[in-house]
């Protein structure tokens, strides 16, 4: 199901910007593309714009299909868990190499005591 909702974004996307600037992770149009859904269904769920209403909702907000795959935010962190993908770029075209599935985020804890 994902495969297709992201074939088809980028295929919609290509026909409204055609040239060279493309629709990729690297570009943080996928992140931005997640990260509006994430919260239209925190604002879905909370039934209000109200920012603490939509911040609780927020806390196990998901979506089932986006760029890359499902998606949804950790309890608590306010990190995605997400999958993850090594690709190899050739040509401008990226080819994934290792799909390393739904991966946690982890805090970044280096340097602080």
């Amino acid at each position: 199901m994902w495969i297709e909702h992201s074939v088809r974004s980028c295929s919609i996307y290509d026909k409204l910007y055609p040239g060279s600037a493309k629709f990729t992770a690297g570009s943080a149009s996928t992140g931005m593309y997640r990260g509006l859904r994430l919260w239209e269904a925190a604002v879905k769920e909370a039934g209000s714009l109200k920012q603490e209403d939509v911040i609780k909702a927020l806390d196990h907000a998901k979506i089932a299909a986006g760029p890359g795959g499902p998606a949804e935010m950790v309890p608590g962190q306010h990190h995605v868990r997400m999958n993850m993908y090594i690709a190899q770029a050739n040509n401008g075209k990226f080819k994934i190499v290792k799909s390393l599935g739904i991966i946690d985020p982890r805090e970044c804890m280096q340097g602080i005591k």
